[in-house]
Order: C-alpha cells, then sequence, then structure tokens
C-alpha cells in the first residue's frame, strides 16, 4: 500500500519518496528541534589527503544542498529522488534541512571551498510512522566525488548511529538499474533481502541491522523475490 501510494504522491507533484512520510505524518508544523547533536561531528581524512567533516545536516544548509543537488547528473537525481527533477520545491528543501535529528537523521560530508562549506555527499534515515525500530535509508554523492568511499563512510556511520537509537530494520527504494546502490547497501555486513518489481515504482531492499556484522554479502548473495 505504501508504493502505491508513492505513485500517486508522485503524480501530485511529491517527486521525493521521503515526501510519503510527510503525507502519513503531516507536514512537522509541530516537530520538536532538538539541540544540534555536535558528538556526531568528525574529521577524516580522503585518500588524496583532502580533510572531510562528517556533521550533521543543520537548517542553514539550504544553499549547500541546493548546490549539491545542481551537481547531480539527470541520471544520479532520478536514481536519488525515483523521478525526473529539474529543481527542487521549497517544501522538499525544508523537509531536506529543517530536521529534528531524532525520526529523521542526516549525516552531510563537508569539505571547505575557497573559504566556505560545501557539502559533497549526505546519508539520512527518517524513521517509518507509526513502525519505530524501521526507517528509510538514502544516501546522495555527486558524481565527480563517487569512487572515494564517501558513500560507504557516510552510510556505516548513519547506519551505527541508527541501531543506537534502536532501529532494528532500515529500507531502502530503489530503482531497479541502480546496481551501484544495490553494491553499497549489500556490502555492509547485515542480513539482507531483495525484493524486485514488475510493475511497482520501485525495487525495496531491507537489512537487518541487530546483529553483528558477521557476514559479507555480495548483491548476488541476497534473496531476490519477484513481485507482481
Amino acid at each position: 500500500m505504501r508504493r502505491v501510494i508513492i505513485k500517486l504522491l508522485r503524480r501530485t507533484g511529491y517527486h521525493d519518496s521521503e515526501m510519503t512520510h510527510q503525507f502519513f505524518a503531516g507536514f512537522n508544523d509541530h516537530m520538536v528541534v532538538h539541540p544540534y547533536p555536535a558528538q556526531y561531528e568528525e574529521w577524516i581524512t580522503l585518500a588524496g589527503g583532502q580533510p572531510l567533516l562528517m556533521r550533521p545536516i543543520k537548517p542553514t544548509d539550504g544553499p549547500l544542498i541546493l548546490d549539491i543537488f545542481s551537481k547531480l547528473s539527470p541520471e544520479s537525481v532520478f536514481y536519488r529522488f525515483l523521478t525526473h527533477l529539474g529543481h527542487l520545491q521549497p517544501v522538499q528543501l525544508e523537509h531536506l534541512v529543517k530536521i529534528d535529528c531524532q525520526t529523521h537523521f542526516c549525516l552531510a560530508a563537508v569539505i571547505m571551498e575557497n573559504n566556505h562549506e560545501a557539502i559533497i555527499g549526505t546519508s539520512r534515515y527518517i524513521i517509518i510512522p507509526g513502525q519505530a525500530d524501521r526507517a528509510e535509508r538514502t544516501v546522495t554523492v555527486p558524481d565527480d566525488w563517487q569512487g572515494l568511499k564517501i558513500g560507504k563512510t557516510l552510510v556505516s556511520r548513519v547506519v551505527n548511529i541508527a541501531r543506537s537509537r534502536g532501529i532494528r530494520v532500515i529500507e531502502i527504494l530503489l530503482d531497479s538499474r541502480n546496481e551501484g546502490m544495490k553494491r553499497r547497501f549489500g556490502r555492509l555486513g547485515y542480513p539482507a533481502r531483495y525484493e524486485s518489481s514488475v510493475l511497482d515504482v520501485c525495487d525495496h531492499m531491507e537489512i537487518d541491522i541487530t546483529g553483528e556484522e558477521s557476514h559479507r554479502e555480495t548483491y548476488e548473495d541476497i534473496l531476490v523475490e519477484f513481485r507482481l
């Protein structure tokens, strides 16, 4: 049913799959804003020696999100939002940066360019309404920054944060052609199930993050279920 609603929302202008959560839970008019979780800030060094700050997204990051969106290829935009999208609507941008860091958490990869911050990747989880132990996950890295394990680093850290907050299962909605996403999440080291659909809007992956990272699954090892 949830994926059917995604189809309906896309036809009425709600392009981002995450916007379905707002459909179910409202537009966060009464969202409780928690203090900025500075404990999740961490400096790392990329392979080429460039320093990179991993930090939670801030309400003031709107211009940085618009900048990273402008650097995505049409294919990357489609894989991220599951529709063709020329620009972000104001309500979508607000949804991406004005978050409570509890039910909706986002970690950004930030570098300094000309003495100004620039976001070169994000990963987020959004708890599914009515299911406090399940969350939808996304990750975005511009094409020019792919291949440097930025996405892998973001995903790993956000999964650990989600686990520490009692989330047991993460869900990923993705296009069937997005092989990079399948590999990235399939190699997290947790049991995963992949559902492929012929008629649905998107494919669906579920990852159980409750256990130890005891085995590394390749995408080919993941159980594939075909649904009509």
